[in-house]
């Protein structure tokens, strides 16, 4: 009862988290695309929730972001469903099931999500009827997003040790 309210906590503000971030970056006029603020709590809910519960907000992320905001726009955002959502499920496998370290299941979860967004543009350029330009998209994913993947890089280790190490300090 008590890991489930837990969970729920950390999910609520997580998922609260995913919305005050983009929003104040889209206020400030600073570009999402390149800070990624959407993806910080998708990652951290992989290493603070269980699989299932970290995959289900990164999907709500999106959806609830563009009903708040208009950003990310339609129909990017339900790219942008499968790739968080996959980043919070392969963090989480990756951490708390395979017990990889937590920068190696960041950088495992950092690429499959990319690999989903690859395919999720893939697919919907295909329905749109529009060309695919994979570098376009690639340079998007990997080189205008730098800033958010560093951001991602130092963010998302140290605030998840901050919170297991004071968790386990607190269960002593």
């Amino acid at each position: 009862m008590l890991l489930q309210v837990r969970n729920l906590t950390r999910a609520s503000v997580l998922l609260a988290l995913g919305i005050v971030l983009p929003s104040l970056f889209h206020l400030s006029g600073i570009p999402g695309q390149v800070f990624l603020p959407m993806h910080i709590p998708a990652l951290l809910g992989g290493f603070l929730l269980g699989s299932g519960e970290s995959f289900l907000l990164g999907v709500v992320l999106p959806p609830v972001n563009f009903l708040v905001s208009g950003m990310p726009p339609f129909p990017n955002f339900l790219v942008m469903m499968g790739e968080l959502g996959m980043y919070g499920l392969a963090s989480s496998l990756f951490f708390r099931r395979l017990r990889w370290g937590i920068v190696p299941s960041l950088f495992g979860a950092m690429l499959l999500g990319r690999a989903v967004a690859i395919f999720g543009y893939f697919v919907l350029f295909a329905i749109l009827g529009r060309g695919f330009n994979v570098l376009a998209l690639l340079q998007s994913l990997f080189v205008v997003s730098l800033p958010g993947i560093a951001i991602q890089l130092v963010a998302v280790p140290g605030l998840t040790t901050l919170i297991l190490n004071r968790e386990a300090a607190r269960n002593l």
